[in-house]
């Protein structure tokens, strides 16, 4: 009988050695991974974004909760790469070292060709770690291994950046000028076309025009140009001009003094360029 209780306190005593290992093995963890934490900026304290890749340097600014890019060009910026770059902040260091301890020149950081300032906080970006594959980064005097998932995007195309919307959500549309047809608001605010197109077609286009999302923005490559289209905005006398520059494989739709081009899936031709058409092709399929 002795024994057993010896032997019961003996499970108590290793059952609570246990958990209290637990406890404190948790305890640690979370008080570490807020130190490990890259930066504690919050991404909704930041208003200006910049970034600097080899001789291209793209800064961007939030605008009444919208972020907009203002150079190389002044356009509407894609909010969900916008996010992945804001991501950043809050990553995880994985190992953390003073600048005085390094010679940066070996870890591509003592004259870094891509960096990326949040505000006034820049991270400097160097090689990647052929071991782990974490890539250094520098912040002020100290140089921190992060995963390498922020690096492609620094490193890609301008329009990577651009909104896929051809037009801002929040612009008026006044006229459409379209390859074969002019869409056209009057002075009643109702809608007409040079051809008679039913109203609801001119609805339907208009809604493309406004919402429709290209499932890639790209540099411009030069192309003859197949057809052209004006776009009218309300309060703008002059109109932001785009031009068809393929129809095959897919949609291009290209803005070349912006130096990008959005490629559409093709069903898209009909839905931005002919009011009508596709209404009908669906209303035939569903016959």
């Amino acid at each position: 009988m002795q024994s057993r209780s010896i032997l019961n306190i003996a499970l108590f005593l290793v059952v609570a050695l246990l958990a209290f290992y637990i406890y404190d093995t948790d305890r640690k963890e979370q008080a570490s991974s807020k130190s490990e934490q890259l930066t504690q900026l919050t991404a909704d304290s930041v208003t200006q974004i910049n970034i600097h890749h080899n001789q291209r340097h793209i800064e961007l600014r939030r605008e009444n909760d919208n972020w907009h890019m203002l150079r190389p060009i002044n356009i509407s910026a894609n909010s969900f790469r916008i996010d992945t770059l804001l991501n950043m902040l809050k990553t995880v260091s994985h190992a953390a070292y003073s600048t005085a301890e390094l010679e940066l020149d070996k870890y591509g950081l003592s004259e870094a060709s891509t960096s990326i300032s949040f505000n006034d906080i820049t991270i400097d970006f160097g090689v990647v770690n052929p071991i782990n594959n974490y890539r250094y980064v520098r912040i002020n005097d100290t140089v921190h291994l992060i995963d390498d998932h922020f690096y492609p995007l620094l490193s890609s195309q301008t329009g990577t950046l651009v909104a896929r919307e051809l037009i801002d959500g929040d612009a008026i549309i006044d006229k459409l000028v379209l390859p074969q047809q002019t869409l056209y608001r009057d002075g009643n605010n109702l809608w007409h076309s040079s051809d008679n197109t039913d109203p609801d077609a001119i609805s339907e286009t208009l809604h493309h025009w406004q919402n429709s999302q290209a499932f890639g923005v790209h540099n411009y490559m030069q192309r003859e140009s197949l057809a052209d289209i004006s776009v009218y905005l309300a309060g703008n006398s002059e109109p932001i001009r785009f031009y068809v520059t393929d129809t095959d494989p897919w949609l291009i739709i290209a803005r070349p003094e912006l130096d990008i081009e959005y490629h559409f899936n093709l069903e898209f031709h009909d839905r931005l360029l002919k009011p009508g058409v596709a209404k009908e092709s669906a209303e035939e399929l569903g016959e």
